[in-house]
């Protein structure tokens, strides 16, 4: 199912304190199946490694028009209508969500696991084993993108893998009108998002520290921003060991 998707959505939340852990589980326990079952596909759940009020997650769509039928049938349907207070009440911000869409085949993104591969984790855990997961945010003009993804083909995303990265995937801006406005989107047209994987902070840390090669440094309109993100148990993506 992966192969086909074409529409992803990178969703940053911001709990009520002390709530992160309760929302993770109670998101885990109710949402990932009854997503599916609507045509989304959640395919990572995380914490943020340097904010404990933050829950971060990663959905797939086969295209915007899944995206809409999808957003519709479980945002109108009795299963969240009957959760969505208890959800609700955890959250004070859920507005911090970009629309993207790959560059590449996304099949390594989750190494091929599924929600049953996964459905015997607990719910709500961040086991150190699954390594870390860095998001990195990549802003340039949109008159600029196209060579800015080509400097990241041709010579970032190779020193990242040398570097020890598991590159997992690499996105732009899904600029197709928002249908669904209830949920509000972030649609930069300057904007590259690479996703990789790594065993553990100090790795991840000497990627993020290491010299960005000239031809993309200079293509920048800001320096990059990172998220460094930890699995759950049940996230499908992970560091693959």
């Amino acid at each position: 199912m992966q192969e086909t998707m074409e529409v992803f959505e990178l969703r940053n939340y911001l709990m009520q304190d002390g709530r992160t852990t309760d929302f993770t589980r109670y998101f885990e326990e109710h949402f990932l199946r009854s997503q599916r079952d609507e045509g989304m596909h959640v395919l990572g759940q995380f914490a943020l490694a340097d904010d404990p009020r933050r829950f971060v997650w990663i959905r797939g769509f086969a295209d915007m028009a899944s995206r809409l039928r999808g957003l519709q049938g479980f945002y109108g349907g009795a299963f969240w209508l009957a959760r969505r207070d208890e959800a609700n009440a955890m959250m004070l911000e859920h507005h911090d969500v970009h629309l993207l869409r790959p560059l590449a085949p996304v099949a390594a993104i989750s190494g091929g696991r599924t929600l049953e591969d996964a459905a015997a984790e607990p719910a709500g855990v961040l086991p150190p084993e699954r390594g870390l997961i860095a998001v990195d945010f990549y802003r340039t003009e949109p008159a600029s993108l196209k060579r800015l993804v080509e400097a990241y083909e041709g010579r970032l995303a190779p020193a990242l893998a040398e570097r020890g990265a598991q590159v997992l995937g690499h996105f732009v801006a899904e600029l197709a009108p928002n249908d669904f406005p209830r949920l509000p989107v972030i649609q930069d047209p300057g904007l590259l998002v690479v996703v990789s994987a790594y065993r553990d902070r100090p790795r991840f840390d000497a990627a993020r520290r290491a010299e960005l090669p000239p031809d993309l440094k200079d293509l920048l309109r800001a320096a990059p921003s990172s998220l460094c993100l930890r699995p759950t148990a049940r996230s499908l993506i992970r560091y693959a060991d």
